[in-house]
């Protein structure tokens, strides 16, 4: 691999390479754990959607629980969650 310093191509020192694919792959991990939390996510949401049948009427705390599990991926600690940042279920 290479790398443009001062105008030239160069090629990468190992230090530079092993520092490059440490970091991507802690990307690709995080990139897989965002993944699977959001099929978790979608599990969840995919279990109250009858709470949104045209027929009922959801209560505040069932809006407010199917809202926090579509703005899980704006949480501060994404995508490390532990179990007390997901929402309680009503």
């Amino acid at each position: 691999m290479f790398k443009i310093f001062n105008g030239n191509k160069v090629q990468l020192t190992e230090e530079e390479l092993e520092i490059q694919n440490s970091e991507e792959a802690a990307i690709d991990l995080n990139e897989m754990k965002a993944n699977n939390l959001r099929l978790l996510r979608d599990g969840l949401l995919s279990e109250t959607d009858w709470w949104a049948s045209s027929d009922l009427t959801m209560s505040t705390e069932q809006t407010a629980y199917r809202q926090a599990l579509r703005d899980i991926t704006t949480h501060n600690n994404w995508p490390n969650l532990i179990n007390d940042d997901w929402p309680t279920k009503p």
